[in-house]
């Protein structure tokens, strides 16, 4: 709670014309005069609140609503909105106005954060199935497999989805689950992946303990490196703005990371408990049915080093090379055109893309000048309804001698982008 409600006895600064903002449906607008358009902060949202001083002495109300707002304290409604706010939520009155009264230096100072329930667990137990899956504890607890895939995870009844503040698609579980030696109250996992028949690529959380500190970070981590052996544990780094440790189960990578106050960034009040998928599933990149039936009617061979994509595991377009596609030559790079399926493939040393000729635009080459970074060229093709894909990437220039003759073989129009810098 705020040290004291009564507002009359505190200086506000005098307001000016330079913004404005006013409460309305329990959102706080404000807008720039200078600037088109407004802003809004959702109050129910709001995790926490600070007063900031920037470089040019600006000083501000920085709040968080899962997004990042500072109202300037010098725009017009913002005495009215302040003493709104502070009443609602119990803003430390003392230490805004000692700090906006005092501060003259580039800073910041919490005013209010909003407590939560703790959302982890240390189970008094001594699992060892960390790099097999997680138990779902419903009424009848259910072990999940870490190579359950989209599609399966979905199907399942204790799960449902939402969208995060950042239009994410999560799916959540009804139930809390164990992970080794830890509950996790709000495990949920990124479903926005374009390949739905790999295994979930990535889960998180927020861990918090009662006082929203670091000591969520230290317990998890003191459990986690008494389960770990030494050479599953990598300690990244423990600064005064962060932490990172993250422990290796088989190729599942566990991350736990904790924020603190800095020049650039603010205390999360919790540790960031991600599980990636960092596993390898060769079969995923086999294409059989296409395999079995390519039939390469013409081909055009680029002599140089470029690459396709080699995420299989996010992008559904992404296989292997197929054996044995060019017998005289079985690494060069190759675009072949397959009639018999009306199919056209671009194909690097070890992997390949494969697009239905007729849904085929047009072509692109796309220069970066070499500037900070050293520069690169992308190939691209457009098919009709206006969806682009980079199927090549190589050196800066790499493509203009095969302008013509990518536009030759593929009957297609290649067009060069205006160049941009690699900055």
């Amino acid at each position: 709670m705020a040290n004291s409600t009564n507002h009359s006895n505190h200086q506000f600064p005098t307001e000016s014309d330079e913004g404005h903002m006013y409460i309305a449906d329990n959102k706080i607008v404000y807008n720039n005069r200078q600037l088109s358009g407004s802003s809004e902060v959702n109050i129910d949202q709001i995790q926490y609140a600070y007063v900031t001083v920037d470089a040019n002495k600006q000083v501000s109300l920085f709040l968080f609503d899962h997004h990042q707002h500072y109202l300037p304290i010098t725009y017009s409604g913002f005495k009215k909105v302040y003493r709104a706010l502070s009443s609602k939520l119990g803003f430390n009155d003392k230490i805004f106005f000692t700090y906006i009264n005092r501060q003259q230096n580039k800073g910041k100072k919490e005013i209010w954060r909003r407590t939560h329930s703790t959302s982890y667990k240390i189970l008094d137990s001594n699992f060892n199935d960390y790099d097999q899956g997680f138990e779902l504890l419903s009424t009848q607890p259910e072990f999940i497999l870490w190579d359950t895939t989209y599609e399966e995870l979905r199907s399942n009844p204790n799960t449902y989805f939402e969208e995060s503040p950042y239009d994410q698609t999560l799916l959540k579980f009804r139930y809390p689950v164990r992970v080794g030696n830890i509950q996790l109250m709000n495990l949920r996992a990124y479903f926005n992946n374009a390949r739905t028949d790999v295994p979930v690529l990535h889960f998180h959380t927020h861990c918090r303990d009662k006082s929203c500190s670091d000591t969520s970070y230290y317990e998890l981590k003191k459990q986690l490196t008494q389960d770990f052996l030494p050479k599953q544990q990598n300690l990244r780094y423990e600064r005064v703005d962060q932490n990172n440790f993250c422990f290796d189960a088989n190729n599942m990578l566990l991350s736990l990371v904790y924020t603190y106050d800095s020049d650039w960034q603010f205390d999360r009040g919790y540790t960031s408990f991600s599980i990636r998928n960092q596993r390898e599933y060769p079969k995923l990149l086999i294409d059989k049915e296409y395999e079995d039936n390519l039939e390469v009617t013409s081909r055009l061979l680029i002599e140089e080093p470029i690459s396709t994509s080699s995420h299989y595991k996010k992008n559904p377009r992404v296989r292997r090379r197929p054996p044995d596609l060019i017998s005289n030559d079985p690494v060069c790079p190759v675009i072949w055109f397959d009639s018999k399926n009306d199919k056209i493939g671009f194909a690097d040393r070890s992997h390949c893309q494969v697009f239905n000729w007729g849904k085929i635009e047009s072509f692109s080459i796309q220069n970066v000048l070499p500037a900070r970074g050293a520069g690169r060229a992308h190939l691209e093709l457009k098919l009709r309804g206006g969806q682009s894909h980079s199927i090549f990437r190589g050196q800066c220039h790499v493509f203009d001698p095969y302008k013509e003759k990518i536009a030759e073989f593929t009957n297609k129009v290649v067009t060069t982008a205006p160049e941009s810098y690699d900055c």
